[in-house]
C-alpha cells in the first residue's frame, strides 16, 4: 500500500505535453511537469520521458476516493536554486539522459537533455556531437533566471 511520501521506482506508461503517467504495481500516479525537475528545461513532458522509462519519484499525494496518485521527482533532490549550485560561468559534469530531436529551449535544434544536479535537468544544444546513454559530459551554465527556474547550458 502506497503512502505519501513514500519514494518507489515506476514505469513510464504514457509521456503527455503536461506531465508523465507512470504505474507502480498497480498504482497508476501522474507526474506533471513542474515536478520532473528544478530547472525549467522543457516545454513538454514529450522531451522528457519515453513509454517503458524507469524513474524514481516520491509519491506527493494520494486522493483515493478519485483514484488518483501524484508524485514528484524533483522532491527526492535539494532545490539547487537555494542551495547555491547553480552558478553562471561555472563548469559541471552532466549525464546525457536522452536525445530530443526538436527542442523547444534550443531553438527547435536538435538537443541533449543532461541531468545536471539529481532532479535538475537542462538541454543542452547537440551541435552535431555524439553522446551514448548515461555519458559524463562537462556543461558551461552560460545563464541563469531564478524567476523562470531556467538556465541556459553549452559545451564546456
Amino acid at each position: 500500500m502506497l503512502a505519501i511520501g513514500d519514494t518507489v521506482t515506476v514505469e513510464v506508461t504514457s509521456p503527455q505535453v503536461f506531465g508523465v503517467f507512470c504505474r507502480y504495481a498497480s498504482n497508476d500516479m501522474l507526474v506533471v511537469i513542474p515536478e520532473t525537475s528544478w530547472i525549467a528545461s522543457f516545454n513538454s513532458c514529450l522531451q522528457f520521458a519515453d513509454t517503458g522509462d524507469q524513474l524514481t519519484v516520491k509519491i506527493k499525494n494520494i486522493d483515493k476516493p478519485a483514484g488518483k496518485i501524484a508524485a514528484s521527482i524533483k522532491d527526492l533532490h535539494p532545490d539547487p536554486w537555494t542551495n547555491g549550485k547553480i552558478i553562471v560561468g561555472a563548469i559541471y559534469d552532466a549525464r546525457f539522459v536522452r536525445f530530443v530531436a526538436i527542442s523547444d529551449r534550443c531553438n527547435d535544434n536538435p538537443a541533449y537533455l543532461i541531468e545536471l544536479f539529481p532532479g535538475s535537468y537542462a538541454m543542452l544544444p547537440a551541435r552535431d556531437r555524439e553522446l551514448s546513454y548515461g555519458q559524463v559530459v562537462a556543461v558551461k551554465i552560460l545563464a541563469a533566471d531564478l524567476r523562470k527556474s531556467s538556465v541556459v547550458v553549452d559545451w564546456a
